[in-house]
């Protein structure tokens, strides 16, 4: 959810929590929105977060 204009700007399907889920959600977001340098991304803080494969994307 973009925190300024209260839209979602990514989103993903899964039957899983896992970490490509929300990596495929953030890269559909980066992908809308086109984020300048200093982009603050909040999470909810959920170990899918934490993966080494979320921390590379």
């Amino acid at each position: 959810m973009d925190l300024y204009s209260r839209r979602i700007v990514g989103w993903s399907m899964s039957e899983r929590i896992d970490s490509q889920l929300v990596m495929d959600a953030l890269k559909m977001a980066v992908h809308q929105r086109r984020p300048v340098d200093g982009l603050i991304h909040h999470s909810d803080r959920g170990v899918q977060y934490a993966s080494e494969d979320f921390q590379r994307c």
